[in-house]
């Protein structure tokens, strides 16, 4: 029997399988065992009675044509080993969205007769105008006092610069991301010639950059490939649009780049086995910078060439990605690194819309993406839990722009209520200068459209008791301006994710009062961000003897088992077993107490007796009691109660921090003074912990034999242990 066993966590799931069909013909998806390995496989409408079948394929294998409505079932056979998998079985519904994206050649003829034919063709462009008037403004505004001659080769090559990469990085995005793109769009769009001739300079002097070292895309990355992701974001379209303006002899100094950068890009995807690992974070932008690659040079290098650049990003997008996005719109590695991972690929989407009408944004996920957006990334509060970042601004000092300036932008005109459209004007408003993603501001045609149907679109509630998205695993429970969240995810804890399943953030009016801690430590890279950010520690979980969760392992998941929801206690069961090594079971219980706190049950047993240090953490002041803890920021004052058998008292502990005398002294959003509370429990083989975190109220808490007890307001709600839950209600 062939296995067909995801071995990291950035490898694709099996697909199309009874819960993951989404889109029609669907993308038949598998892990393989060896990458270069060719594959048989068998496809049987179980309803028609009719099969297919394909040899020497490898995964993915998409159809050029739609399957019917009805049942069907799939399974391959390894060529070299000649095992066969199991039948994995699907349908297909009249709902599931057509999804048969154009060819290469088809996208490349219908460029023809098309001298400008990326995002915007000429016809466009005095609708675009009327409609943009302020992005002119804005666009204007962020290229004043450029200084085209301060543009120069990143330096952190040289020996004794290399902690000089995040100043590379910023340059870069500040030379090609804004300045380069915004005076390109006011050429383009607005025909300022002036604004044409600089964009001109800039790009000239792109051309002369050596696309190895720290501007090559290609691993091992010695010095690191945003250098190299910003010149293959940008490029293309700024040459494309600067045609006119470009001699013949410029656009063949510059175009060698171009085509250099085009086969690095297809370079990396291979060295990265990308359609089988597609995890890779900084990899999985170049797909859609290939396609545009493809389009901008179709017409002056090799057409074969052009085409399989062409074909394996629409391959990508068909069925390969969105893979930290899932149907229910949610994003793995958390609201900060979902504001910019759904706005890469813009420019390919959008080109490939106004060619050929195919939409890559009606995917299940791009449509529902606006929902997680509003729960978790456009919030107005001060951390957007979970995984890196989670302590950047929208308008903060850390990687501007990289925490999207708007991130509904686009999606909200298409698929938000009247509530998302509303803020997304609100956020456009508000931003006066652009930082980083220019390629969405200027709306094309099929955009404006969609700003103009605002019929048929549901207001949804502004005060959800409880949302989980169950893709990413993050949760909220929300009442009034207070908001509880969670993790407890299917996907382990590595790349951008922490060893956090289970944490919870609890934010009141936007400030954080139980809070993940730690940053990047003011650069990336730092030991405070290896050794404390992405550790358990840094989080609202216990240590057992010391040891948090398994770190860079898919196996370390966790998944949510019960939920409950009232207006007074709203609570959630997580299940965090496989979290941690040495584990029977561990489930733990979130309770939000109507809009007044919350309270945590943790139910521990453990494979042989061990010490526990359970840990929270709070930017508030915090004073210590006999029985409690009071936790002060501004008008707030919350009661923090800990029980549980033999417990310590609270102290404080240090976290690890090697951010002093850093190169460049970075200027970080994040909140620097925060307590780290610890309670320290004997060794047992099970642990039972009580805690209630509340303000203005009464509430009485207690552990007993059946589990935990939770007295307020006249109510009382009981918290089983594991045993007591699991049996038949």
């Amino acid at each position: 029997m062939l296995p067909l066993t995801r071995k990291h966590d950035f490898q694709l799931f099996t697909s199309p399988t009874k819960h993951s069909v989404v889109v029609n013909p669907p993308s038949f998806n598998w892990p393989h065992e060896r990458y270069e390995a060719l594959y048989r496989i068998e496809l049987e409408a179980v309803d028609q009675k009719k099969s297919w079948s394909w040899e020497r394929v490898q995964s993915p294998m998409q159809l050029d044509f739609p399957l019917e409505q009805g049942n069907y079932r799939w399974r391959v056979k390894c060529e070299q080993s000649g095992e066969f998998s199991l039948w994995n079985e699907f349908s297909i519904e009249a709902e599931t969205e057509a999804y048969l994206a154009p060819s290469a050649k088809e996208l490349f003829a219908l460029c023809d007769g098309h001298d400008q034919f990326l995002l915007y063709f000429d016809a466009d462009i005095p609708v675009i105008q009327n409609a943009s008037s302020e992005c002119r403004r804005k666009l204007a505004a962020s290229v004043e006092g450029i200084d085209i001659e301060a543009i120069q080769y990143p330096n952190h090559y040289r020996r004794g610069l290399e902690e000089g990469k995040r100043t590379a990085i910023a340059n870069v995005r500040n030379w090609i991301d804004r300045d380069l793109i915004a005076l390109t769009l006011l050429y383009r769009i607005w025909g300022d010639e002036t604004a044409g001739h600089q964009a001109c300079q800039v790009l000239l002097r792109l051309a002369e950059w050596s696309p190895e070292g720290p501007a090559s895309l290609l691993r091992p990355c010695t010095w690191g490939d945003e250098v190299g992701l910003s010149l293959a974001r940008n490029l293309y379209l700024a040459y494309h649009w600067l045609t006119p303006l470009l001699t013949e002899e410029e656009r063949d100094f510059v175009r060698p780049l171009l085509v250099r950068l085009a086969f690095q890009m297809e370079e990396r995807l291979e060295q990265d086995q990308f359609k089988q690992f597609p995890g890779h974070s900084h990899t999985s932008r170049l797909p859609a910078y290939l396609g545009i690659a493809a389009l901008t040079l179709h017409k002056e290098f090799d057409i074969t060439t052009c085409e399989r650049w062409l074909n394996y990003a629409l391959m990508i997008y068909r069925g390969v990605l969105p893979f930290y996005g899932g149907e229910d719109g949610s994003w793995v590695e958390g609201p900060f690194y979902s504001s910019s991972y759904t706005k890469w690929h813009h420019p390919f989407f959008l080109a490939v819309e106004r060619l050929s009408g195919f939409s890559f944004y009606n995917h299940p996920f791009y449509k529902n993406y606006v929902k997680f957006a509003m729960d978790f990334v456009a919030t107005q509060e001060r951390i957007h839990p979970f995984g890196d970042g989670f302590w950047c601004q929208r308008e903060g000092k850390e990687w501007p722009g990289f925490f999207a300036q708007n991130p509904l932008r686009i999606y909200a005109q298409r698929y938000g209520d009247q509530a998302a459209r509303h803020l997304d004007n609100v956020l456009e408003d508000d931003i006066q200068s652009y930082k980083l993603h220019l390629l969405d501001v200027v709306p094309t045609i099929p955009q404006l459209n969609h700003r103009e149907m605002t019929d048929g679109v549901d207001e949804c509630s502004s005060d959800l008791a409880h949302i989980y998205y169950s893709y990413a695993g993050l949760g909220k429970l929300s009442k009034s301006k207070m908001a509880l969240y969670y993790r407890a995810s299917q996907f382990g804890n590595s790349s951008h994710r922490h060893a956090d399943q289970g944490n919870f953030a609890l934010v009141d009016r936007g400030q954080n009062i139980l809070t993940p801690s730690g940053s990047y430590g003011y650069r990336f890279g730092s030991q405070h961000h290896s050794l404390w950010t992405r550790t358990t520690q840094a989080h609202n979980l216990p240590l057992v003897a010391g040891m948090g969760q398994k770190l860079d392992c898919p196996s370390g998941v966790a998944q949510l088992i019960k939920q409950q929801n009232d207006a007074d206690f709203n609570y959630v069961v997580l299940d965090l077993t496989e979290a941690y090594v040495g584990c029977k079971h561990y489930w733990r219980t979130l309770v939000q107490v109507a809009d007044k706190g919350m309270v945590v049950f943790d139910d521990l047993e453990l494979t042989e007796a061990r010490d526990v240090q359970w840990r929270l953490h709070t930017p508030s002041q915090v004073e210590f009691g006999t029985d409690t803890t009071r936790l002060l920021q501004g008008n707030l004052e919350y009661t923090l109660q800990v029980t549980g058998e033999e417990l310590s008292s609270p102290q404080f502990v240090p976290e690890i921090n090697d951010a002093d005398g850093f190169y460049g002294d970075v200027e970080s959003d994040a909140q620097k003074q925060i307590n780290h509370l610890e309670w320290k429990l004997p060794a047992r083989l099970t642990h039972r912990v009580l805690m209630s975190c509340v303000k203005e109220v009464d509430l009485i808490c207690h552990l007993d034999e059946e589990g935990a007890a939770i007295e307020w307001n006249g109510l009382l709600l009981r918290l089983g242990t594991k045993e007591r839950l699991l049996q038949p209600q």
